[in-house]
């Protein structure tokens, strides 16, 4: 039998990620230029479901008079050669868990592996653990509103993974991530994000169906 699917046991998670996303270098920088307009010295920068810590490290090392902690349930993918980060081993759905006071705050394809009612708990602590004035950079994956979009997005995704990855390997991961991945469309994002009590939301980057959100309390 072939061995499930699971993020923990990813050799090299950071490339398998931008092996399976056209434009997640790009991303990666556009949230570090975001954050140099929020980054105040002394404020906390958060990353929810950090992964290898790879974002969260590389902030703590342009914003070394800030406080950066980033949060993962397993902590599997923790790399240790990080400067000024906190990489800390945690269920962020978990009732007792509570955010420090932040100015940003990160979930990058995070939230989309949490139940609606998991991801509604989380986005409550996120807005009130932010500053005044402070943002949440939130990156999904998303449904398209039109089903014919949804058919090219996703084949022209297969198409670039398919340098990347096996065909096999391909249809795998999607069959194991049925049961895992929670996709919403942008309007029961918004929504969502409306609904905590974000009035200020603007996308900032979208490649296919992959897209992200500033949201500022």
């Amino acid at each position: 039998m072939k061995k499930k699917f699971d993020f923990s046991t990813i050799e090299n998670f950071d490339k398998h990620i931008s092996d399976s996303i056209a434009g997640y270098e790009l991303l990666d920088e556009l949230i570090m230029n975001i954050c140099s307009f929020y980054a105040k010295n002394g404020c906390g920068i958060i990353d929810l479901g950090c992964t290898s810590g790879r974002l969260i490290d590389k902030l703590g090392r342009a914003y070394t008079q800030n406080v950066c902690l980033g949060y993962d349930i397993t902590g599997n993918n923790f790399k240790d050669t990080f400067v000024n980060v906190s990489l800390i081993k945690q269920d962020i759905t978990d009732s007792n868990f509570e955010m420090p006071s932040a100015n940003i705050i990160l979930s990058v394809f995070t939230l989309q592996f949490l139940t609606i009612s998991g991801r509604l708990g989380v986005l409550k602590k996120v807005f009130k653990a932010l500053d005044r004035n402070g943002v949440f950079i939130i990156c999904e994956k998303e449904l398209s509103s039109v089903g014919t979009f949804q058919e090219v997005y996703t084949f022209a995704n297969y198409d670039y993974k398919k340098s990347k990855f096996s065909a096999e390997e391909i249809l795998k991961k999607e069959e194991d991530l049925r049961s895992i991945m929670n996709c919403l469309s942008t309007g029961e994002n918004k929504e969502l994000l409306q609904s905590i009590g974000f009035t200020r939301i603007e996308t900032f980057f979208q490649s296919l169906n992959f897209k992200g959100w500033l949201c500022m309390k």
